[in-house]
């Protein structure tokens, strides 16, 4: 193999390359992503719960301090609150496991988050002291 056939070889291996990028660009601008379905938060957040005390939920700590919370495919009225299912799971005994459906996901990447099922949950990150 010439040199030259080697170099035009690997230029049109760098064009498809490119192309290829380019395309995976545009088709994801393109696409709306349903925050429920991509299982990010709504925005804006539910609003912030103060823990007064240090508390524990499926064997996750929460310190006391304030929380603000997100919903993930389901009202924020019925995460947040006195009554909201994350008043009602820091009320639980510390090692009782979550009322069925739901559950902890301990792998969950940033703020702890609750499942539901897929694309229903919330979040509670803990903001300050």
């Amino acid at each position: 193999m010439s040199m030259d056939s080697y170099l035009n070889s690997k230029s049109l291996s760098l064009n498809v390359g490119h192309r290829l990028i380019a395309l995976v660009l545009v088709i994801s601008c393109v696409l709306p992503i349903n925050p429920a379905v991509a299982g990010g938060p709504q925005t804006p957040s539910c609003g912030t719960y103060k823990v007064s005390k240090n508390e524990t939920i499926a064997g996750q700590a929460f310190p006391k301090g304030k929380y603000i919370l997100h919903a993930i495919g389901i009202s924020c009225d019925k995460v947040i609150g006195k009554k909201g299912l994350f008043a009602m799971f820091l009320s639980l005994p510390d090692n009782a496991t979550l009322p069925k459906p739901w559950i902890y996901l301990a792998g969950a990447v940033g703020a702890p988050k609750f499942s539901a099922g897929q694309g229903i949950g919330f979040r509670a990150q803990r903001i300050s002291p």
